[in-house]
């Protein structure tokens, strides 16, 4: 073993004692949380070809925090694996991403950091459809029209899941911009649309005193174990990942992927219909109308093994189908090239004005 290697392996012994540290104090919670997303992402590596995997993986070393954010963030486990376990792992990590920066400090946070772009106002349409609020005791507030989604070219403007998709896309796949940028914008791809297909990032729960302003998409919902954003969010994370992700390969593969809806507001649908249909289950709504008239606060929902089992059903099959979604917006099983990387510039990441 080389002098080298011993000395990354004790680096990263140290990295991941101080990870399991911050983990017992308590770190918050992220959106489908990391399994959910390296679930999505590993399903699309296995469909890609081994150029395409090779391309995407040659833009993320591009990506302007590379070194720090992949390179020094991969596990001891994974580190001694296979080459293309690392690889793998890479488009897992890029993924998860733009979680990771909300825990970079403060310039870091304001040069990649867009909270805003996780989820969207449940009175927010583009076209006919459902708004993704469920109101309790009060009358529906109107629509807002959006906007079309060649109408936004300033990253300032962008302020939902649907917007940020739209221009991520468009940044992904424009050849004349920086492989850097290009990195980025693959990373917000490939989280996005995960977050799109969770039904707790379309809308909330509107109430009359409990939740004038919304429940924040479930954040304010108590329950026994957290709330139920994070019941949602965290579906995935107590089944057998190898057998988990073994069952959503076998999916993506006998699926006709050339069917698939690629309207990102087709996504936002499907998950506003799952959200009013399920989500909510009358137990939820009841205990806000009692807080309300009792004016105290919620007490912790109970999740019920029924609600469980069908939240994991659901769960599993949003973020399955979000990977083949994936799967065809990078080139699908026919290879469909995106903007090769021989007509990039330069690595070089060009900030927002301001930053």
């Amino acid at each position: 073993m080389s002098r080298r290697f011993r000395h990354r392996l004790a680096r990263r012994l140290c990295q991941s004692a101080l990870l399991w540290l911050a983990l017992l104090a308590g770190m918050p919670v992220l959106a489908w949380d990391a399994t959910g997303h390296r679930l999505s992402a590993y399903v699309v590596w296995e469909s890609l070809s081994l150029e395409r995997r090779a391309e995407l993986v040659s833009l993320l070393e591009a990506h302007p925090r590379y070194q720090q954010d992949f390179v020094e963030q991969m596990p001891l486990t994974v580190m001694v694996g296979s080459e293309e376990e690392k690889l793998r792992w890479t488009l897992g990590q890029a993924a998860v991403w733009p979680d990771l920066v909300r825990g970079l400090d403060e310039e870091e946070r304001i040069r990649y950091d867009r909270p805003a772009w996780h989820y969207i106002d449940g009175t927010w349409l583009r076209g006919p459809g459902l708004q993704g609020n469920l109101y309790v005791g009060v009358d529906p507030r109107p629509d807002i029209a959006g906007e079309r989604a060649d109408a936004q070219t300033d990253e300032r403007d962008i302020d939902n899941v649907l917007l940020a998709l739209d221009y991520n896309l468009a940044r992904f796949n424009d050849p004349t911009q920086p492989a850097a940028a290009r990195a980025v914008a693959l990373c917000w791809l490939l989280h996005l649309t995960g977050d799109i297909h969770q039904p707790l990032h379309s809308g909330a729960l509107i109430s009359n005193s409990l939740f004038p302003n919304g429940d924040r998409g479930g954040n304010g919902i108590p329950t026994r174990n957290g709330n139920l954003h994070s019941e949602w969010d965290e579906a995935l994370r107590n089944q057998a990942f190898e057998d988990t992700l073994r069952r959503m390969v076998v999916t993506a593969d006998q699926a006709d992927l050339h069917s698939l809806s690629l309207d990102a507001d087709v996504w936002l649908q499907e998950s506003r219909r799952l959200l009013l249909d399920f989500v909510y289950p009358d137990e939820i709504k009841a205990a806000v109308l009692r807080a309300e008239r009792l004016d105290t606060r919620m007490e912790g929902i109970v999740i019920d093994a029924d609600y469980q089992s069908r939240m994991q059903a659901i769960s599993e099959d949003r973020v399955t189908l979000a990977a083949m979604r994936l799967i065809m917006l990078l080139g699908g099983p026919d290879e469909q090239p995106f903007a090769p990387l021989n007509e990039m510039q330069a690595p070089e990441f060009t900030p927002l004005p301001g930053q």
